[in-house]
């Protein structure tokens, strides 16, 4: 029995589609991401688990993928050429084509016509489809999949073997996965997909950032920190703080680096308002606190102070002395942006100096960086203060002047030893007088580092406010 053009046609279609199914359950289930595959067992998905093994055994699968899209494609090649060219020959023939010419014509044109329906309808459309939606495919395929991977358990062991010793020979692991995706191609995931709105990629980047940061960029100095001696009665504590911004406060011991404990303002008025329950000192309301090292990062720390739910850490030195100390805000804040309350005080921000504008000391070089356009070198400082003491070589005095990296540092105001508010502004290039110097220096300043002293330097030899 002959069958007709038709069904013969018909027959290539079935064994090129039969190519295009396995050729999209391949790129279907690679492209599939292991988050994507848990979501799917967890919503407990039809075909979910089946996807979940056969991602498990990726030699299996890949090898009854390869054993489909082959064998389809060998039966649409071999039936198209044997059946469907056979009856082209005659017609060739009968339009005067010698019938050598006309045989090897009919193959070349039938084998160029089914490679081309191959190729649109067994593997371009297939894989679109499977790129678009990997999640749908994957768990349509993977049932049936797993079955002919059982089937062709044998076969699948035998190109098994052959695949491992060829790539043995290249110098490679067959046992390797794949590698795992980088930062980069994370943050470029990030910043290209379509479903982030801006304030999702900010925040995205941030926690990237934070993910280098140190706990030792984000804390409050030691010279910053208001501490409650440990030792005082509570009607004491409640006059203390009656008049200070915040609401939890280091306690300490026998001194600053003896911090044990914190307390909550709270804790103090309760106790107050229920002396039996004390007998009166500040340590008997205080609660545990936690201790960081300043080279901890910062998603760790936040993590740690999460799962003991503690407000506040201790920054420990190297010494075993107090560094600092760090709150749950500021770590937030690095993830978030800042988090500002009616307590916070303000500072000039501005994208680049224009004029000038006045800083806090305690400004990390990152953030001048950001609100002043400013970037501060590498050195063994981390704040404004700190560049300027570096670059004047001793303790800052009230007016003293830095001109460095194109620009004019003047310290105006000091707290302690410590430079408080710095002022910052843009300075033209000066013209080079006579002898090479700038001209219209003056004299009494040091040349070599782009100091001048002010009148707290030339007084008695002391910082002070003036």
């Amino acid at each position: 029995m002959t069958m007709s053009l038709g069904w013969e046609i018909v027959l290539v279609l079935v064994f090129v589609l039969v190519g295009g199914v396995f050729a999209m359950s391949e790129l279907a289930l690679v492209s599939l991401r292991d988050g994507q595959v848990k979501a799917m067992v967890g919503q407990n998905l039809r075909g979910a688990l089946a996807v979940e093994r056969l991602r498990g055994s990726t030699n299996r699968f890949l090898s009854a993928v390869q054993i489909g899209v082959t064998a389809a494609g060998f039966f649409a090649s071999a039936y198209g050429g044997a059946t469907i060219a056979a009856r082209l020959t005659p017609v060739l023939v009968g339009w005067g084509v010698p019938e050598g010419v006309a045989t090897t014509v009919s193959l070349v044109v039938i084998t160029a016509l089914v490679s081309y329906v191959s190729l649109v309808l067994g593997e371009l459309v297939p894989k679109r489809i499977a790129l678009q939606r990997p999640d749908a495919v994957s768990r349509l395929v993977a049932p049936a999949l797993e079955k002919i991977a059982v089937l062709a358990t044998p076969v699948i062991w035998l190109l098994g073997k052959s695949t491992n010793l060829v790539v043995r020979l290249l110098g490679m692991n067959p046992d390797d996965e794949r590698d795992e995706v980088s930062e980069e191609e994370l943050r470029e995931m990030v910043s290209s997909h379509e479903d982030l709105d801006d304030d999702e990629r900010r925040l995205l980047d941030d926690v990237f950032a934070a993910a280098d940061r140190r706990v030792a960029e984000v804390m409050v100095p030691r010279t910053e920190v208001e501490f409650l001696d440990g030792a005082k009665t509570l009607e004491e504590a409640a006059q203390e703080i009656e008049h200070r911004p915040h609401s939890r406060y280091p306690v300490t011991g026998e001194g600053v680096d003896d911090v044990i404990g914190f307390v909550h303002v709270r804790d103090v008025l309760t106790a107050l308002r229920h002396p039996e329950r004390s007998t009166g000192r500040l340590q008997d309301v205080m609660r545990p606190v936690s201790l960081v090292t300043g080279n901890q990062a910062v998603l760790p720390a936040l993590s740690e102070m999460r799962r003991t739910r503690r407000h506040i850490a201790v920054v420990v030195d190297e010494y075993g002395g107090t560094d600092g100390i760090v709150t749950l805000e500021d770590l937030v804040e690095e993830l978030v942006g800042d988090i500002e309350d009616e307590h916070d005080r303000r500072d000039v921000e501005a994208p680049e100096v224009v004029g000038h504008v006045e800083l806090s000391g305690l400004l990390h070089r990152d953030e001048v960086l950001d609100q002043t356009g400013v970037q501060l070198p590498e050195g063994s400082f981390e704040t404004l203060a700190g560049f300027v003491m570096d670059r004047l070589g001793r303790l800052p005095g009230e007016g003293d002047v830095v001109e460095d990296l194109g620009h004019r540092f003047t310290v105006l105001r000091l707290d302690g030893r410590r430079a408080d508010r710095i002022g910052v502004e843009a300075v033209e290039e000066e013209p080079e007088g006579p002898g090479g110097d700038p001209a219209g220096r003056a004299g009494s300043g040091d040349l070599r580092s782009g100091v001048t002293r002010g009148a707290a330097a030339d007084g008695d030899g002391g910082p002070g406010r003036g």
